[in-house]
This record gives structure tokens, C-alpha cells and sequence, in this order.
């Protein structure tokens, strides 16, 4: 809302923040406010960056918090302000820093080679637990990092002493795979392949899925033969899930061997994580394993695994046949838990453009039938994304139910994407 406030507004309420003598509420303040720095003004922004150099480390977690707020609006921050910025991240004990640095690894772009230089080296020299986040934060990134930082993260990844914490590095680091050599590609995927713990491992694999497009055939086979043969069911269906995002960059024989597993897994808590991953990407799947997925998803006696399902399923619902398309709608609006049923129908809204105007009719009307104004709001949020495709009488029932005022802080937002997305 600090957009909607006027420059002598968002003045009284820097000033009030930075103001406060309670240090922990100064903190918490402060932190919220550079969440929104793009809405302030150059003095404004400057004050802020100032505070978070300046604070007392007595709350390194709300400073973190705050660090990593402004650099989410890093392209409206100065040269000297970012420096100013990655010098009190570092400075931050640990593990509070992760944060701040996560935060910064996000705008890479925006930052000078020393600045860049200094976040790396701080990262690969610490040795806390947690820094594997750190890490595998910077994986996203990779194009704005030189060789020999690329370097110096993979080691440092691959070195980490905790199996969780290096399935958290390599899991990170695979959204970068293609900044990589062929040599740090197959280090990576070995490592994550040796992890001893099925959870880690599968954190892992999951976490390369990403980057399957850039490793070769026989990585890819390694990682599938893997994840196919976790032993813990629900690590199974996590590393199942996160190929999912490679899935264009299998064979067909590799996404048979994933669809036949997640069958397998049964009613478990992996099946409807695997069933998710791999639907959202149902256009690489053929008409018998979409069928498939479809049928294991609605067949989950479990309300929660159920939601789950359909949501993922609901993001390739373009690639369904009307048939299983309709299964889910029904198995949506059939779901006994409102919370549940809230949760997938906001799945199924950016599927409205491949619905049914009945199909469309249903949703509108299980949302709008909901018995919680939570709920209410939840499933409305969802119907919002594909708001364009509702018919006159649809949206009308839908922007009566926002102007009725239930839960108004819960749906206020979605009030203006459903007027923007019409008019």
C-alpha cells in the first residue's frame, strides 16, 4: 500500500520507523519498508541504507531481512548504496547472513565484479551451518559470475560436510548448469548421486532436474535410474517431481520409466508430489500417461494429496483431452475439506481458457459456495489468473461476491486484476 501513500506520507512513515526506540519494532519496520523501495524517493532510499549500515547487530535477522528487502529494488539503489549493502551483509554473523546474501545473489546483475567477487568469497569462506542455501542461491545467477567464481562454488558445494546442506548447494547450483563446464556438470551430478541419505539425494536430483537440458544423454539416465530408485517414497515422489521441469529432455523411454514409477508409488505421500511435477509438463507426455497421472490423481483417497495433484495437473491442462479435464473439475469441487477445495480450485484457474463455459460455471459456482470467506478468497484469487476467459454472468458473480466485502484485506487485491484483466 506505500505506493497508494503520498511523498509527505511515505516521509512520516520512514521517519517514524527509523524513529522508534524499541529496537527490535525499529527493526521489523524498517525491514517491511525496503521491501518497498521502488516506491520511495531518492532521500528516502538513502536513509534506509544508512539504517541497515549503521544498525546495531543486536537483530541481525531483521537486518538481514531488511538487506535483502532493498535488494529486491536493487536497480533503484546507487552504486554507493550497494556497496553499502553487500559491505553489512557480510558483516552480519552467521547463520543470519544467509538471508542478506540470498537477497543479493538475486540481483547479481545489478552489481558490480568487486561486489559480486565479495559475496562469493564470503560465502565459500564461511563454514556455519546453512551456507548451502547460500550457495545455491547464487546457482540462478550464473551468467553474471566469472569462471573462476563458478569455480570456487561448485568446490565449495561439492565439499560441504552435511548432506543436507550439500543437496541444498547442488539443488541451487542447477539452475545454473548451463553457465557450467562439461567437467563441473558431472562433478555436480556424481555428488548428488553419492549422497548417502535418500531425502538428501533426492533434494539433489531434484534441484538438477533444471538443468537437464544441458547435460548429456548419459547424466540424464544416471539421474532418472535414481530417482526411480530412491528408497523413501516421498523423496521419490520429490525427485520424480523436480525432473519433471527437464521432462522435454528425456526420451520417451526415460518419461516412461518416471510416469510408471509415480504409479507405483501408490497412495503415498511421493505419488501426489510426483503426480504434480510430471503433469504440469503433460505436453511431453503421451495420451496413455496423461491418462494415467489423471486417473492415480483423482483416485488419492487423501483430501490434501488430492489438491495437490490437481493443481499440478492443472497446469497442463492444456494439454488433456475434455474427458480428463473434466475429471478434475469434478474431483476439484467434490473435495469434502473447504480448505482443500479452495486450494484446487485455485489450481484450476489458469486453466480456465481450456475449460468448458459449464466446466467454468462449476468452479465460479464451488467458489463462490465456499463456507469460509478465507476460502472464499483463496479460490477467487485463483479464478482472477484466468479471469479473461469467464463469461459476462461468470465474472459478474464473482465481482459481486469481492464488492459484497468478504474479507476484504483477503480479496482487495484481486478486485483490480479482475477489473484490469477485462477491461
Amino acid at each position: 500500500m506505500l505506493e497508494l501513500l503520498s511523498p509527505q506520507q511515505q516521509e512520516r512513515l520512514v521517519s517514524a520507523a527509523i524513529g522508534f526506540t524499541h529496537g527490535r519494532r525499529q527493526a521489523d519496520a524498517i525491514a517491511a519498508l525496503c521491501e518497498k523501495v521502488a516506491h520511495l524517493n531518492e532521500r528516502q532510499r538513502e536513509r534506509l541504507v544508512d539504517w541497515v549500515s549503521e544498525a546495531p547487530l543486536a537483530f541481525p535477522s531483521e537486518i538481514a531481512r531488511a538487506i535483502g528487502g532493498l535488494a529486491k529494488g536493487a536497480v533503484h539503489l546507487n552504486v554507493l548504496q550497494r556497496d553499502k549493502l553487500v559491505v553489512a551483509a557480510i558483516g552480519i554473523e552467521a547463520p543470519f547472513a544467509t538471508a542478506a546474501i540470498v537477497g543479493l545473489s538475486a540481483v547479481l546483475a545489478h552489481l558490480r565484479e568487486h561486489q559480486r567477487e565479495t559475496l562469493v568469497a564470503t560465502v565459500i569462506g564461511s563454514n556455519y551451518y546453512g551456507n548451502g542455501l547460500a550457495i545455491g542461491a547464487f546457482g540462478a545467477r550464473m551468467a553474471h559470475l566469472s569462471d573462476s567464481q563458478r569455480e570456487s562454488l561448485v568446490a565449495a558445494a561439492i565439499g560441504l560436510p552435511y548432506g543436507d546442506e550439500k543437496a541444498r548447494a547442488i539443488a541451487g547450483l542447477g539452475a545454473g548448469i548451463a553457465h557450467l563446464s562439461e567437467a563441473q556438470r558431472e562433478r555436480l551430478v556424481t555428488a548428488a548421486l553419492s549422497l548417502v541419505n535418500n531425502c538428501h539425494k533426492a533434494d539433489a536430483i531434484a534441484g538438477l532436474g533444471a538443468g537437464l537440458a544441458h547435460l548429456s544423454e548419459a547424466q540424464r539416465d544416471r539421474l532418472v535410474v535414481a530417482a526411480i530408485s530412491v528408497g523413501n517414497v516421498r523423496a521419490k515422489g520429490d525427485a520424480i517431481a523436480g525432473l519433471g521441469a527437464g521432462l522435454a529432455h528425456l526420451s520417451d523411454a526415460q518419461r516412461e520409466r518416471l510416469v510408471a514409477a509415480t504409479i507405483d508409488l501408490g497412495e503415498s505421500y511421493g505419488q501426489p508430489l510426483a503426480i504434480a511435477g510430471l503433469g504440469a509438463r503433460a505436453a511431453h507426455l503421451s495420451d496413455s500417461q496423461r491418462e494415467s497421472l489423471v486417473v492415480a490423481a483423482i483416485g488419492l483417497g487423501d483430501s490434501f494429496d488430492k489438491t495437490h495433484a490437481i493443481r499440478g495437473l492443472g497446469e497442463g491442462a492444456a494439454h488433456l483431452s475434455d474427458s480428463q479435464r473434466e475429471s478434475l473439475v469434478v474431483a476439484a469441487i467434490g473435495l469434502h475439506d473447504s480448505f482443500d477445495k479452495a486450494r484446487a480450485i485455485n489450481g484450476l484457474g489458469a486453466a480456465l481458457a481450456h475449460l468448458s463455459d459449464s466446466q467454468r460455471d462449476a468452479l465460479v459456482a464451488a467458489a463462490l459456495g465456499l463456507s469460509t470467506d478465507n476460502g472464499k478468497a483463496h479460490a477467487i484469487a485463483g479464478l482472477a489468473a484466468g479471469v479473461a476467459h469467464l463469461s459476462e454472468a461468470q465474472y459478474s458473480l464473482v465481482a459481486a461476491e469481492i464488492s459484497l466485502g468478504a474479507e476484504p484485506n483477503a480479496i482487495a487485491d484481486q478486485e483490480g486484476e479482475l477489473q484490469n484483466s477485462l477491461a
